[in-house]
């Protein structure tokens, strides 16, 4: 073999190998896509739980707080089941870190609504010292004052 034509392949089957190897390593067999499945969706519904029995144990101090907002509120009634979280957007690939909302009433009005915000912790549990309100009290689309 001519010199040059060694350099060409001691140069790209070592690429060719390293890429190769990249692509095998993402690759998921149907085998490994239902054991991550499974785990993800059992492991999403057990830190939702944990995080709502947390908010649960911390309600008075959440209740306090929507209180402290406005002096004619009364009583909060938070809907469990609207905790959500998410990824906080600020701009770079990694983003902000994780939010967990949740809504509710108050004043026991139907169509009232007020939401809180938290951040979440590495553990996947929000941080009380954090909370802030979503968005303004309102009843309807009219702000509540």
């Amino acid at each position: 073999m001519k010199k040059r034509t060694k350099i060409i392949l001691g140069i790209s089957i070592p690429i060719i190998l390293f890429t190769g190897g990249i692509a095998m390593m993402q690759m998921k067999t149907p085998f490994d896509i239902f054991l991550t499945h499974d785990f993800t969706v059992q492991s999403k519904e057990n830190t939702k739980q944990m995080q709502i029995n947390f908010l649960k144990k911390h309600e008075q101090e959440m209740i306090d707080f929507v209180k402290a907002q406005n002096p004619k509120v009364t009583s909060v009634q938070f809907d469990w089941d609207s905790v959500k979280t998410g990824q906080i957007g600020n701009g770079t690939p990694q983003g902000g870190g994780d939010a967990l909302t949740i809504s509710g009433k108050f004043n026991e009005i139907d169509n009232s609504n007020v939401s809180l915000w938290f951040q979440v912790g590495k553990t996947g549990i929000p941080e009380i010292g954090t909370m802030e309100l979503n968005d303004n009290l309102r009843i309807g689309k009219n702000l509540y004052e």
